[in-house]
């Protein structure tokens, strides 16, 4: 592939007043949320007389139980969900999710005296030794737990901030369909190797340099993935992504606690109330992101299951991501409603041509955001009522690249992304931006540059009035074999044939470089 040129960001120069206000709201409660228990928990250990110990056996091992079978439960429906979705940030989280099971079970089940495993093999012990047996196991095993789930846990967290095309991501979603369920039995194996003393000493070590280094890595996997996370919140204002900034800060505290070891005392219960809170964010942030506020919460989780891509536009896309597609067409108003008709003119050519119901879902994703890019292109440009200029020009073939920066940061699949990146490349290689040809282009980028043209050249443009259908269809099929892939013309033009009989017939009517920049779908 090649070089990718970069865009200027003229649309986030014209909202930044907006945004700067937006980020100074988020930032207080931001720190508030941290610096609150931070603080609290500076004070418990400074005055030792406030750290009073709470040895709540029983009410520990049942509570965090119940935390880890819910854990374990949301896990796969989280991950699930991103399947559905076709987020790989969200699969990520997912596992992130998970991964704090490890912690929950391992404490419930340790819980001395009255954990499961404190009382394994104590036939014939009297009580003295049955305590000191449960202490022992509680010793190592709790700490160990603690510490190598939350380090898992951070290290899916920053994994999740990278996009799809990164080499590691895409490693892990070799596997996506598989994921959620492996990755849970995986937690309960190395749950059940940290009960051995042995293997919990070398997945936690006890002594202090093995601690603090294991702390130390926590830390900084947690605040380098809630500084990606913040930067990309800024952009995109997704809830689920200022909510993983939340989840790092909280994380990141909680294990500075867990390595003081001050068990059973009041600082030892806020880590528990600490890591309740980074579910307690992934799971809000989840749910806001894809609930409606005019829908009822129940329907909107449903929808999240729905396999119809035509519901799934309807009714299935995110609201930020609609907060997004808004953006861009207030960017350009003479495109308003251009990225819904173009994918539901993609989906009904996907089917046309046979493409699975995976393929169709890729469409709807990758359609609805196919223009994000313009919004690094001046609206002056875009709504230029005459033939670009050369520099004008070079702005508007940026604009796929652009938007395939921009969608990276939304968790987009590979897939989507190629939708995204090359529905401008032409079959005879003159496209953009990478100048991809034939079969090199893949098929359902193909598929959206017919429609999107379609729909170009069928709409009002500041630069000339729409075309008839008739028009368009001969142009479509005058570009077929150069600019377009001329078995998706042919399919697209069967569905769309004119009732008063043969297309008309017309010459080319742009060279490439020379259009309006709407001829093109942009």
């Amino acid at each position: 592939m090649t070089s990718r040129p970069k865009a200027t960001p003229h649309h986030d120069l014209e909202l930044a007043p907006v945004r700067d206000a937006a980020i100074r709201r988020a930032r207080q409660p931001l720190a508030l949320s941290v610096g609150g228990p931070a603080l609290l928990l500076a004070v418990l250990l400074a005055v030792p007389v406030l750290n009073a110990r709470l040895e709540l056996l029983t009410f520990h091992m049942l509570l965090v139980l119940a935390a880890a079978a819910f854990t374990a439960v949301v896990t796969v429906w989280m991950g699930l969900v991103g399947l559905r979705q076709r987020n790989a940030e969200v699969v990520l989280l997912s596992l992130a999710f998970g991964s704090l099971g490890l912690v929950y079970g391992v404490h419930g089940l340790g819980t001395p005296e009255v954990g499961v495993m404190g009382h394994a093999g104590h036939t014939g012990m009297d009580m003295a030794d049955m305590v000191s047996a449960d202490a022992s196991y509680g010793f190592i095993a709790l700490p160990a737990a603690a510490q190598l789930g939350a380090l898992i846990t951070a290290a899916w967290l920053l994994l999740s901030s990278f996009p799809a095309t990164n080499g590691a991501v895409r490693f892990v979603l070799a596997l996506r369909g598989w994921l959620p369920a492996v990755w849970l039995l995986t937690l309960v194996g190395l749950g059940a190797l940290v009960f051995n003393p042995e293997v919990a000493e070398l997945l936690a070590p006890t002594a202090w340099a093995g601690r603090l280094a294991i702390l130390a890595l926590t830390v900084t996997l947690c605040v380098w993935a809630s500084a990606r996370y913040w930067l990309s919140w800024r952009y995109a204002r997704f809830p689920l992504q200022l909510a993983v900034v939340y989840a790092g800060g909280w994380l990141a505290l909680a294990q500075i606690v867990i390595v003081l070891n001050l068990a059973w005392t009041l600082s030892w219960w806020v880590y528990h109330v600490l890591l309740v809170g980074v579910s307690g964010a992934l799971l809000t942030g989840l749910i806001a992101q894809y609930r409606e506020k005019q829908v009822p919460l129940g329907t909107a989780l449903r929808g999240l299951w729905n396999n119809d891509p035509d519901a799934l536009l309807a009714a299935g896309i995110s609201a930020p991501v609609r907060a997004l597609i808004a953006e861009v067409e207030a960017h350009d108003p003479y495109t308003a409603g251009h990225a819904h008709r173009v994918t539901l003119y993609a989906l009904e050519l996907a089917r046309a041509l046979g493409c699975p119901p995976e393929a169709l879902r890729v469409v709807t994703q990758g359609g609805i955001l196919h223009d994000l890019g313009k919004l690094d292109v001046p609206t002056s440009v875009l709504n230029h009522p005459g033939r670009l200029s050369g520099a004008d020009w070079t702005l508007v073939r940026q604009h796929p690249a652009s938007g395939y920066e921009r969608a990276q940061r939304l968790g987009l699949l590979p897939e989507e992304l190629g939708v995204v990146r090359w529905h401008h490349e032409r079959w005879d290689g003159a496209g953009y931006p990478d100048g991809l040809c034939g079969e090199q282009i893949p098929l359902l980028a193909r598929i959206l540059a017919v429609a999107d043209v379609y729909d170009a050249l069928t709409s009002e443009r500041a630069y000339r009035q729409p075309w008839p259908a008739s028009r368009a269809n001969a142009y479509l099929l005058e570009e077929a074999g150069k600019a377009f892939d001329p078995r998706v013309v042919a399919a697209w033009v069967t569905l769309h044939e004119p009732d008063t009989g043969e297309v008309e017939h017309r010459p080319a009517l742009f060279a490439p470089g020379t259009a309006p920049a709407g001829a093109f779908g942009t």
